[in-house]
């Protein structure tokens, strides 16, 4: 059995690294693009987008004061075996639509481009990238597209609607037909940088036995997005969203709604895994 043979963009989080360190375990990782976020904020000012980023000020402040960023840290420590040298040609990046990343996807020759936490892909990165990529989005799509997604879920009570989504890229924010839904086992007190954790873990490990399916000669399920859900974007979310959600929560006021009837969809739950 040939070994499938893999490029990944990515952004550079913790879970972001994660990723990276399983799949070249597991595969012919043979290009990786990384997108730091110091890059995407710089791209912030000097597009004239200055309140995206003093909200991405503000974002970052609060993850550093309550923790979040120490809890994403340690939740994501334990990282798989890393790749014997000498590795797969790295790049680090302004923006993952340069040239460069262009000119690299057409030399790599690979099976599959996937594709975590950086920006939406142009449409001439993803012609390079070929008719394979899939990304790893963070919300439960179409419901919870961009930022925040699990923030809002959680906010809006919509705990039926937590959970991290594989599905094949296309131009745009959350575009693209659906893979798998997978979503972690809920309680209704968790916070949602807990179950994000949770939620992207699962989807990794999930990916990974996804494209072990396509390795030995499967096919990867399909399903259209419904024309539902709303973008959010970094600016979505203020203090005013947090004190609200901050007070809920000394009231006991987190229990979920009804869950929805609108999404028949299969999803993958924790503790089903395979």
């Amino acid at each position: 059995m040939t070994p499938l043979r893999l490029a990944l963009i990515r952004a550079d989080d913790h879970q972001h690294r994660y990723l990276e360190s399983l799949l070249a375990g597991r595969f012919d990782l043979a290009l990786v693009v990384v997108e730091p976020e110091a890059a995407r904020v710089a791209a912030m000012r000097r597009h004239g987008r200055y309140r995206d980023w003093i909200y991405h000020r503000y974002h970052r402040l609060r993850r550093t004061v309550t923790g979040k960023d120490d809890y994403r840290r340690q939740y994501f420590a334990h990282t798989p075996e890393l790749w014997a040298d000498p590795g797969p040609q790295r790049l680090r990046v302004r923006s993952v639509n340069d040239d460069a990343v262009v000119d690299a996807l057409r030399a790599v020759f690979v099976d599959v481009v996937v594709v975590i936490g950086c920006s939406a892909l142009s449409k001439a990165t993803l012609a390079a990238a070929g008719p394979l990529v899939i990304n790893v989005h963070g919300g439960f799509l179409p419901y919870y597209r961009g930022d925040h997604a699990f923030f809002f879920a959680v906010y809006d009570r919509r705990f039926d609607r937590v959970g991290s989504t594989i599905h094949r890229a296309d131009p745009g924010i959350g575009a693209g037909e659906l893979i798998e839904v997978v979503r972690p086992q809920v309680r209704g007190d968790e916070q949602p940088e807990q179950l994000r954790c949770r939620a992207d873990l699962l989807a990794i490990h999930r990916l990974a036995g996804w494209l072990e399916i396509l390795e030995r000669g499967g096919e990867l399920p399909s399903y259209a997005q419904p024309a539902a859900g709303r973008t959010y974007g970094i600016r979505d979310r203020g203090p005013a969203h947090d004190l609200r959600y901050f007070v809920r929560r000394c009231l006991g006021i987190t229990g979920p709604l009804p869950p929805s009837t609108d999404d028949r969809r299969p999803v993958a739950l924790e503790g089903s895994m395979r």
